[in-house]
């Protein structure tokens, strides 16, 4: 969700919208905290390969 506000945005306005974007049922990141357990290894080792550019 995309809340647009120019110079005229009254503040009664901006809180509706972040009312609205709060009681959006989108998913957050947290809710897939944990769900590729194993698929990497272990985080630390697998960005250490990734950003492995000197060797």
């Amino acid at each position: 969700m995309v809340i647009t506000t120019n110079k005229d945005t009254k503040p009664e306005e901006l809180d509706e919208a972040l009312k609205k974007m709060q009681k959006s049922k989108k998913k957050k990141l947290s809710s897939f905290y944990g769900k590729l357990k194993g698929v990497f290894g272990d985080g630390l080792e697998y960005q250490k390969k990734l950003r492995d550019e000197w060797n």
